[in-house]
C-alpha cells in the first residue's frame, strides 16, 4: 500500500520526478515511483500535456522482517491469514491488518493475545524508531469506536447527574481514547486514578466542588423550608385548639 505519496507535474517525467524528490528531501534510491501520464510536449498550435508522477518512499528493511517473521508465527499456530502491510513516513509507524478466520482467537480476550503478538513482533524488528501497530480485522480501529460512544454516554451521564463516574480499570491506550473522546465537553475533565493494572479514568465536572456545595445548599434551603412550614402550621393549630377549649 502506497502510504504518505505525493505527486508531481512537469514538462518531463524526470522533471516531474524530480520535482517530488526535491520535495520529499532525497533521492531515487529511496524511493519508488509510478507514471500517471507521460505527457506531450506543446507544439506552435497546441498546448502541450504536463507530465505526471505518483512518488513515495521505499519502506525500511524492518517491514521485510516484521511480515516474514509474523507469516512464520501464524503458520507455526497452523492459521491461515492474509497480511495486508504499510508504512506511515509521517510517524514512522509499521501498520500491520491480519485477516483470517481465527481471529477471535488471534485477538484473545479484551484483545490481550493482539497485544502481546504485536509486543513479540516489536521484540524482532528491535528498533526504537518503528513502532509497529499490529490489527486483527480491524479490530482495533472497532474497538476504539466503541470506547469513543462509552466516553461520550459517561459525559452525558456526569452531565445530567452531576455526579463524578469512575469507569473500569484499563490500559493505556484505552485511557488515552476516553480523555481524547471526553476533551469536547468543556465542561469536563478526566484524569487517571490508580495504580497498574487497576488504573482508571475519572470524568467529573470541572467545577464539581462548587456544584455540589450549591446542590447540597438548595436541598437543605427545601427541606429546611419545609420543616418550618411544618413545624408552623402544626404550632398554630395548637394555639387555636387552646383558645378554642378556654372558650
Amino acid at each position: 500500500m502506497q502510504v504518505n505519496a505525493i505527486e508531481k507535474e512537469g514538462e518531463t517525467v524526470d522533471e516531474a520526478l524530480q520535482y517530488a524528490l526535491d520535495e520529499l528531501e532525497t533521492d531515487l534510491e529511496t524511493v519508488e515511483y509510478e507514471v500517471l501520464d507521460e505527457g506531450a510536449p506543446s507544439e506552435e498550435e497546441a498546448e502541450g500535456k504536463p507530465a505526471l508522477v505518483r512518488v513515495w518512499r521505499k519502506n525500511p528493511e524492518e517491514v521485510a522482517l516484521a511480515q516474514t517473521s509474523l507469516q512464520q508465527i501464524l503458520s507455526g499456530l497452523d492459521m491461515e491469514a492474509e497480511l495486508d502491510v504499510s508504512f506511515d513516513w509521517s510517524d514512522n509507524s509499521l501498520n500491520i491488518n491480519i485477516n483470517s478466520e481465527d481471529a477471535g482467537i488471534l485477538i484473545g480476550r479484551q484483545g490481550q493475545t493482539l497485544d502481546a503478538l504485536q509486543y513479540l513482533l516489536q521484540l524482532v524488528v528491535n528498533s526504537k524508531d518503528i513502532n509497529i501497530v499490529l490489527d486483527v480485522a480491524n479490530y482495533r480501529e472497532r474497538h476504539k469506536a466503541h470506547l469513543i460512544e462509552v466516553a461520550e454516554g459517561i459525559a452525558e451521564r456526569v452531565l445530567r447527574r452531576r455526579r463524578r463516574i469512575t469507569l473500569k480499570p484499563m490500559d493505556a491506550r484505552d485511557r488515552k481514547i476516553i480523555h481524547e473522546a471526553i476533551k469536547p465537553f468543556p465542561e469536563l475533565s478526566s484524569s487517571s486514578v490508580g495504580v497498574e493494572p487497576n488504573r482508571r479514568v475519572v470524568v467529573s465536572l470541572k467545577r464539581a466542588d462548587y456544584s455540589a456545595g450549591g446542590e447540597r445548599s438548595e436541598r437543605s434551603g427545601e427541606r429546611s423550608g419545609e420543616r418550618n412550614g411544618e413545624r408552623g402550621g402544626r404550632s398554630r393549630y395548637r394555639h387555636s385548639r387552646h383558645r378554642y377549649q378556654h372558650r
